[in-house]
């Protein structure tokens, strides 16, 4: 029997091209952030990593659009 588990309040980063995705994950700083790609522009922030991945985005020259639930 398959199990499956919920997981609330999980960060996640969607951005609108995956060579972003492919840059940060090529990038050591960005990736320590960067738990698991769940597709190719869509991936899960390490728990409270959000602000220190906000925080390189910003020192790699994107200017990132957060949303809150």
């Amino acid at each position: 029997m398959n199990q499956s588990i919920l997981h609330e309040n999980l960060p996640i980063i969607e951005v609108a091209d995956h060579l972003i995705l492919d840059d940060l994950y090529a990038d050591p700083r960005a990736a320590q952030y960067l738990l698991t790609r769940l597709g190719p522009t869509v991936a899960i922030v390490a728990p409270h990593e959000m602000d220190n991945l906000l925080a390189r985005l910003l020192k790699l020259g994107h200017t990132p659009k957060v949303l809150e639930a």
